[in-house]
């Protein structure tokens, strides 16, 4: 009886012992110390990224991570569609992110609703994200993460054409409003854009760089409305600050 209870130390005490060693095996050859962060957008910082990817209480082993992340899954991150990994070595993971392409967002009670490109509502936050456009103005009925923003269809297909053009110029509007009627004005820092109400914007935003490049400092209220196309002009007046 002695014997079996000495024995049945004995293998416990192994057993102890070999679970401590692998600790630190892990610990010391599997230790993470290197996170690469490939992504396709720029809203979050490779930091910021690290730090909402790697919450995990073991995340400081390689392996460790790397099984959460594939049972477990990663924690979802706001404007983010997608996150993937990959282990390079025993000390290194490879993150890769995909992030939202936010076309812009629309306030409603309070809240800000970033919509893509196809009008689905991605997320919502309590501020506008840097560097998204603002659009009021528009009914968005019911707005529901995940679905599309119920608006008219026409008015939409307007919204993205802007949103594609401003792009396709570089231009960072802050704000593109509609008034009633269907009239549009751009926010431009602090300059005011009078687009007016039509079914195409192409020539007056493909020209907008440059008309307003030709004014001195200051903020400025561009009439694009009645734009002469001949000479490319457009009446200009200064904004009282």
């Amino acid at each position: 009886m002695h014997d079996l209870v000495l024995k049945k130390r004995i293998v416990i005490y192994i057993s102890i012992i070999l679970f401590l060693v692998f600790v630190v095996i892990l610990l010391l050859l599997f230790r993470l110390e290197n996170v690469i962060v490939e992504k396709s957008g720029d809203y979050y910082s490779d930091d910021e990224i690290r730090a909402k990817v790697l919450n995990g209480k073991f995340d400081n082993i390689t392996y460790l991570f790397a099984l959460r992340a594939e049972t477990g899954g990663l924690d979802p991150i706001p404007f983010v569609e997608k996150i993937d990994y990959e282990v390079i070595d025993r000390n290194t993971v490879k993150i890769y992110v995909y992030e939202r392409q936010i076309a812009g967002c629309v306030p409603v009670m309070g809240k800000y609703f970033c919509f893509d490109r196809e009008g689905v509502v991605t997320d919502s936050t309590d501020s506008p994200p840097q560097g998204t456009i603002v659009v009021t103005g528009i009914d968005v009925g019911d707005v529901v993460i995940g679905q599309r923003i119920d608006s008219g269809r026409d008015v939409f297909k307007n919204l993205m054409d802007i949103v594609t053009l401003l792009n396709k110029n570089n231009i960072d509007a802050k704000e593109i409003s509609y008034d009633f009627r269907g009239n549009v004005t751009l926010m431009i820092d602090d300059d005011e854009v009078l687009l007016g109400e039509k079914d195409s914007y192409d020539l007056e935003i493909n020209n907008l760089s440059n008309i307003m490049k030709t004014m001195g400092e200051g903020a400025f209220k561009f009439d694009m409305r009645y734009m002469d196309t001949e000479n490319m002009s457009v009446t200009a007046k200064p904004i009282d600050k």
